[in-house]
């Protein structure tokens, strides 16, 4: 019979995802890093330099949260891009401009695939074209089979495991954000970001008593804590989170001037005190959720 261990275990799926297994204690969260992988995939063509691909990458972000199985907590990262395929975009939102022929599986009216950030991405950054040509749909179909599914599946493993154990799991989905919008962003571009974002879908992912924590604990580090702006939460959060029966996500956004040169992605003087600082509060969250 599987046991929570076994089920929690340390994992990796070459070129898709790895999952780091509680160091200590079990406690009931669950944390993970879906945009920091830099991998480029061997059958990945793209019509830009892999630094340009490299760009959109939520950078050391998985490194940040590494203190997440020490306070007992799995940690899920992805290895491969975002902008490859983003694991934090519903399926619904292919951008069908990226295929050879009509896509064969349903959409919806997306204003992020309208961008050129869906489910693949259409650019790079800004209005540099990602491929010089549409990919057929059985090389997309195969994109999502490979990386999308695997990893969707493993974090509704992890979930769904300590939520057993504990009936109640605490989520935390961890991400960067550049320091101003850009051309691509949701907000317009220029607008300065604040240190943190918290998302929790205006409230019906997570407990409010959760997110206060959270901030709270940021804010007596003298970070500046914004909720659901610019980033209220997407696919990770909407498709696993349901309070009133005990699950609770929250996107955590970043802001990158705090720990990393936005050019070279190079780690900044100040980023082992923020590495800190995130150790400090996921040990804080690891106790709170741990009393509920």
């Amino acid at each position: 019979m599987k046991t929570i261990l076994d089920a929690l275990r340390d994992e990796t799926i070459d070129g898709v995802l790895s999952v780091i297994a509680p160091r200590g204690a079990l406690v009931p969260m669950v944390f993970d890093s879906p945009h920091s992988g830099l991998d480029l995939p061997a059958d990945f063509n793209p019509a830009v330099s892999a630094e340009r691909v490299r760009v959109a990458a939520d950078t050391h972000v998985d490194d940040l949260f590494s203190s997440a199985p020490t306070v007992g907590a799995p940690l899920l990262k992805a290895h491969f891009p975002r902008s490859f395929l983003d694991v934090n975009r519903s399926l619904l939102d292919m951008d069908p401009q990226l295929v050879d022929g009509p896509w064969p599986h349903p959409l919806r009216d997306s204003p992020t695939a309208k961008r050129g950030m869906g489910l693949m991405w259409r650019f790079a950054w800004g209005d540099e074209p990602m491929y010089s040509d549409p990919m057929s749909v059985i090389e997309a179909e195969t994109r999502i089979g490979r990386y999308w599914y695997p990893y969707h599946a493993r974090l509704a493993s992890l979930l769904n495991t300590v939520y057993a154990r504990f009936g109640r799991v605490y989520h935390l989905n961890c991400h960067s954000m550049t320091a101003v919008g850009h051309a691509i962003s949701s907000d317009p571009a220029g607008t300065v970001r604040a240190d943190i974002c918290l998302g929790d879908l205006h409230g019906s992912s997570a407990s409010k008593e959760f997110v206060a924590v959270i901030a709270q604990t940021l804010q007596a580090e003298g970070l500046d804590v914004a909720f659901n702006k610019p980033f209220r939460g997407a696919e990770l959060v909407t498709a696993y989170s349901n309070p009133a029966h005990g699950r609770h996500s929250v996107q955590f956004e970043i802001n990158r001037k705090l720990y990393m040169d936005e050019t070279t992605r190079e780690r900044t003087a100040d980023y082992d005190a923020l590495k800190q600082v995130l150790t400090r509060m996921n040990q804080t969250l690891a106790d709170y959720a741990s009393q509920q």
